[in-house]
């Protein structure tokens, strides 16, 4: 990872240097020596296609490949109660009444059977009745409004980078609200690419030290350091669908029972834990191996062969559900945790967290979404922006941001 460490990364890779092909060195050789050599954009090879980029390496020395993609949904099941719906455009939440345009089910499976009486030829409709009931005197609704519509409950929130925390105390107790609490914000999570080119340089510093016999004597020592080549960021958000494809639940490991969403928030609101915790987390589907190789391969085809990291960061993809008790309180303030490290008695508290701790859904609970786009074709929309960027020609505004200046390193062959 880079300098400023990436905790919430969903994939990363970092490819080691390499070596320049020997066609590329004569390439790079101007044909007219007495020519100076000319920066152009024009005179530069445009990127290689996804396909060629993805063609194996006629090099001979070994290059580390980029990890394969994640097994999102291996043994999980999904939750049949929970369809694919848009977050976006809640369904109205009303009940029906008699006057609406609504066609509303009927059962006639507990009319029971029919009686002589229900025969006769002058026997009174029930529309007559009611009509006749509804105009008397004695009816006791006579006058009341009518009932109210269903609406949703909105719980207090806290909107942190990786997703949204609640404590509110209703949907620690009811699982119908917690379950919609859910839904409602199950919005599509955030992601972009992160870039950053780097080398390394060794410099011989001194250094005072005292021999055996307690004189100060001065010494050479090698020192590495890191020159940042390039870094920036592509956001990849408006390119997530808005249609969440449903929710995933992993069966219990030991029984194999298999839980509803409801069934784990009603689960998880009859806990008396005041450590308990509920947590959905949004996985995007995407090949980001083979985006990655090939985002790595049109980079070295530019010339750049010192250290390449691609980073696809998270944000926006967790919701979190926890009680509202002082001590689940405690466990999250970040002077506390500062105390406990200073004097040491973390090593006593944290193990008594971890211990008491009631996680629901951690590791079994996600809901599923997609790319509009194929990786083949973000590729082919976006590899001219990442060389220009990689060669210091950020882009200001819109989905580029320039993160500091930068310029290909003294290795770097254009």
């Amino acid at each position: 990872m880079s300098k400023k460490q990436q905790h919430d990364y969903y994939y990363s890779f970092t490819s080691p240097p390499t070596e320049e092909p020997a066609s590329s060195s004569s390439l790079s050789q101007p044909l007219n020596p007495s020519a100076p050599p000319t920066t152009s954009d024009s005179f530069l090879p445009p990127p290689p296609s996804y396909d060629d980029a993805l063609a194996p390496s006629t090099t001979t020395v070994f290059q580390p490949a980029p990890p394969p993609n994640k097994p999102n949904y291996d043994g999980y099941v999904l939750d049949v109660s929970s369809p694919p719906f848009n977050p976006n455009v809640m369904p109205l939440m009303s009940m029906p009444t008699p006057d609406s345009n609504t066609s509303i089910p009927h059962n006639t499976s507990d009319y029971g059977l029919l009686d002589q009486d229900d025969y006769r030829p002058n026997a009174p409709l029930l529309s007559d009745t009611e009509a006749n009931h509804n105009n008397g005197d004695n009816d006791p609704f006579r006058g009341r409004p009518a009932p109210p519509g269903y609406s949703l409950y909105r719980a207090k929130y806290e909107i942190v980078r990786d997703g949204i925390i609640s404590r509110d105390k209703h949907i620690n107790q009811d699982g119908e609200a917690l379950l919609q609490f859910l839904c409602q914000h199950n919005k599509p999570p955030r992601m972009k690419i992160h870039f950053y080119g780097y080398h390394e340089e060794t410099v011989w510093v001194s250094q005072s030290t005292r021999n055996s016999d307690g004189e100060l004597v001065e010494e050479r020592v090698p020192s590495t350091r890191r020159i940042d080549d390039f870094e920036f960021d592509i956001d990849c958000s408006d390119n997530i669908s808005n249609v969440c494809q449903g929710i995933y639940i992993l069966p219990n490991p030991k029984t194999g029972e298999q839980k509803t969403l409801r069934q784990l928030c009603d689960e998880y609101c009859h806990s008396k834990n005041k450590l308990k915790e509920l947590k959905l987390t949004k996985q995007v589907d995407w090949d980001y191996n083979g985006l990655t190789r090939a985002l790595t391969s049109a980079i070295r085809d530019s010339g750049f062969y010192e250290h390449v990291e691609i980073t696809y960061v998270m944000e926006n993809h967790e919701i979190v559900v926890k009680t509202d008790f002082s001590i689940s309180r405690w466990v999250d303030n970040r002077w506390i945790k500062l105390a406990l490290i200073l004097s040491c008695l973390w090593i006593i508290v944290y193990p008594l967290v971890w211990l008491f701790k009631q996680k629901f859904g951690h590791s079994d609970l996600k809901s599923a979404w997609n790319m509009n786009i194929s990786e083949r074709d973000w590729y082919g929309v976006h590899i001219q922006d990442v060389i220009n960027s990689c060669r210091g020609n950020y882009i200001t505004g819109g989905r580029f941001f320039k993160k500091r200046p930068s310029s290909y390193s003294v290795n770097m062959k254009l």
